[in-house]
């Protein structure tokens, strides 16, 4: 497989960051999760042999700008420019959490873009949960979510992982993934000893708790006529706090025009850092498929 090489694209008004594994046919567009970036795809990428592959990193995230506010329609306005200047055709386009929100909302605006969609426990809520949400997030500023007390000086990526690799859920990830997390979730080493993570702490909890308005998405759907493979972990009576259940409406297959469904109980929101190699397989069935 070919080495990546990474590039910065300016979108209009900022500039995303990303990796490029180069390979051919169509293109296959990898979004990750809240608080994660482009290069926590590798494992997978690792099972696409041959095939030209781009991974992002979202606003706020990796080696992308950070302008503005945590706000989701942006962040999707985001990557409907981002395939616009990349003018990339019969995408494979998958998504990861919010990822999968932004891929799902970009591929509602443009069907003519995408080949299909593979969506990884995306955060695509019921709007009995948005309604919770919006009372939750109400009640609290980004600085009161425990997210924002993530740890945020460490020494070096070693150290991260080492505090990771026996925590809950990172523990229950595969140990390549968990590096290549750590190996790219710090900002480089400045005049301080110590160097921050790359999406800072505060911006995360920003991301989630800024879920007013996203529940136009199900006004969406129907507008998604794209095939779309759908994996979904199990589901948690508190999904808000518990960041390693499922958020993903269990009735969003009926809900999606063509959505084949796999229920994975026994994996929990990480799917791609539990099972990469599992999603890589839905990746290539999903490329495979005539139409």
């Amino acid at each position: 497989m070919q080495e990546p090489h990474e590039f910065r694209l300016d979108i209009g008004g900022i500039e995303l960051a990303g990796v490029e594994w180069p390979g051919e046919g169509d293109p296959v567009l990898l979004l990750h999760a809240t608080g994660f970036h482009s290069r926590c795809w590798t494992q997978v990428v690792q099972h696409l042999p041959g095939h030209q592959v781009y991974a992002v990193d979202l606003r706020f995230h990796g080696a992308s700008d950070s302008h503005g506010t945590a706000d989701w329609q942006i962040m999707a306005d985001d990557i409907h420019r981002l395939i616009e200047k990349l003018d990339l055709e019969r995408v494979v386009g998958v998504g990861h959490s919010i990822g999968g929100h932004l891929i799902a909302r970009a591929a509602a605006r443009s069907p003519g873009r995408f080949k299909h969609l593979v969506l990884i426990d995306p955060v695509i809520m019921s709007n009995d949960r948005y309604a919770r949400f919006h009372t939750f997030s109400t009640q609290l500023k980004a600085t009161d979510h425990p997210v924002s007390r993530r740890k945020n000086a460490w020494r070096d990526a070693q150290e991260m992982y080492e505090r990771f690799s026996g925590r809950h859920p990172f523990s229950t990830w595969q140990p390549q993934v968990l590096r290549d997390y750590c190996d790219y979730a710090l900002q480089p080493a400045g005049d301080n000893a110590l160097r921050q993570l790359a999406c800072d702490p505060i911006n995360e909890a920003g991301i989630y708790l800024n879920q007013k308005g996203n529940e136009i998405i199900l006004a969406e759907l129907p507008l998604i006529v794209t095939p779309v493979t759908l994996l979904r972990a199990s589901p948690s009576d508190d999904a808000i706090s518990d960041l390693s259940s499922s958020p993903t409406w269990p009735g969003l297959a009926d809900a999606l025009p063509d959505c084949q469904e796999f229920y994975l109980p026994e994996l929990n929101h990480f799917i791609p850092m539990q099972e990469p190699e599992l999603v890589a397989q839905h990746i290539r069935a999903a490329y495979d498929r005539d139409y």
